[in-house]
């Protein structure tokens, strides 16, 4: 469940999850793990293609409908990191809200008029003396567009100019220009996530494409850490997302919900308890939580169970003694999942097991095999892959599963 980092130096997420079984019994048929030495230390998201960087925001975000909306322009442009082409696709979407009428709010009014409008404010009136200069306190409701929505979108294109576009981005500088030009009455914001977040929860459910607008200036503003690490060496942008591992987690989860939701029913972070009389309550402390990254109950008769936890590492293999094995913890937490599940029903004792590596260099690696009756897999998913097999490889893993 924790991507992006050695066990050693594994997250918050990681440390709240089961404490390691005792090594699982009778593991056989186990097939080789291939490693490209030469690429052991490779970073999963270095060489992500952007495209599919921003198919991977659209599902962790719920707004996989999108995903093929922008492939034009994506495609004449080519932009070369994340930043521009989350700009590039801001400017459009921007560009075309301007020209069907950018939303705004009705915002609360108050002030000194010569004739009536909205709501006479007597008590204001008085105090201020209005009469004897001819007027009177008013308050009234106004349609507006310099809301808290606009002014982040033309905060967020202010920002991306005033950070640079790239050597080759001539095209894009003037689409931003001109969109802050046509945007000129509305003001700017100081930016932050909680003000972005406040505005996503008041949009409605027909409001999809604002929710994207706003989605990808937050993920503007994340980009907008230092430039440099503490070693002064230069960062890429997934470098400056913080929680790439989140992402690649979560659109796994939510591609699985979309797109196989009629056959399967997909529960991201499900709660599982502990076989025990007093559940997870012990007499001093608490047993540790047990949420796997999903969990697929099948619909049909069979109603097989697949535990599936994305893993998001430098490397797929680790090393003892030379010879490549996988991750011990990883593979200690996947049996609690399943082996504590067991009295549960009949379907239990024979549930699935999939660790699901984001790979990009090291080339295809797995391991197919039984731990106990439980048929257990270790795959991986080619990320710099065209995304329509990005797609297909998540939907043969599932089929393959249940064979």
């Amino acid at each position: 469940m924790v991507p992006g980092v050695d066990e050693k130096t594994e997250t918050a997420s990681q440390r709240s999850e089961p404490t390691p079984a005792p090594q699982p019994p009778n593991a056989d048929n186990t097939d080789n793990v291939v490693v490209d030495n030469d690429n052991h230390d490779a970073h999963p998201a270095a060489k992500i293609p952007v495209r599919n960087w921003w198919h991977m925001l659209l599902y962790a975000w719920n707004l996989a409908e999108f995903k093929d909306r922008h492939n034009d322009v994506i495609q004449e442009e080519a932009p070369d990191d994340l930043h521009a082409l989350l700009t590039l696709i801001l400017t459009e979407i921007t560009n075309k809200q301007i020209r069907r009428g950018l939303r705004g709010e009705y915002v609360d009014r108050s002030e000194l008029l010569k004739t009536v409008r909205g709501r006479i404010d007597f008590t204001g009136t008085l105090r201020e003396l209005a009469l004897y200069r001819g007027q009177l306190r008013c308050e009234y409701d106004e349609y507006s567009l310099n809301v808290p929505r606009n002014q982040i979108i033309i905060s967020t294109l202010y920002q991306s100019l005033r950070r640079g576009l790239g050597k080759d981005a001539e095209m894009l500088q003037r689409r931003v220009e001109r969109l802050i030009h046509m945007m000129i009455d509305i003001e700017r914001v100081r930016l932050s996530r909680r003000l972005i977040a406040g505005e996503l929860r008041k949009l409605g459910r027909n409001e999809r494409e604002y929710q994207l607008v706003l989605r990808i200036c937050d993920m503007l503003y994340q980009l907008e850490m230092p430039l440099e690490d503490k070693d002064g060496n230069q960062m890429q942008d997934w470098e400056r997302l913080k929680d790439e591992w989140e992402v690649y987690e979560t659109f796994v989860a939510n591609f699985y919900k979309l797109h196989n939701s009629d056959e399967w029913d997909v529960k991201p972070q499900a709660h599982l308890r502990w076989n025990s009389p007093d559940g997870d309550v012990g007499d001093d402390l608490r047993l540790p939580s047990m949420k796997p990254d999903i969990v697929l109950n099948q619909k049909n008769d069979t109603g097989q169970i697949i535990v599936i936890d994305t893993k998001w590492y430098k490397s797929v293999a680790d090393r003892h003694f030379g010879a490549p094995s996988v991750h011990a913890g990883n593979l200690y937490q996947m049996y609690s999942y399943l082996a504590s599940q067991d009295h549960r029903g009949k379907q239990y004792p024979t549930a699935r097991g999939i660790l699901l590596y984001g790979q990009t260099k090291e080339g295809a690696q797995q391991v197919n095999t039984r731990i106990d009756d439980h048929p257990f897999r270790v795959a991986t998913l080619d990320l710099t892959q065209e995304w329509q097999d990005i797609e297909a490889s998540l939907q043969t893993l599932i089929k393959e599963a249940t064979m």
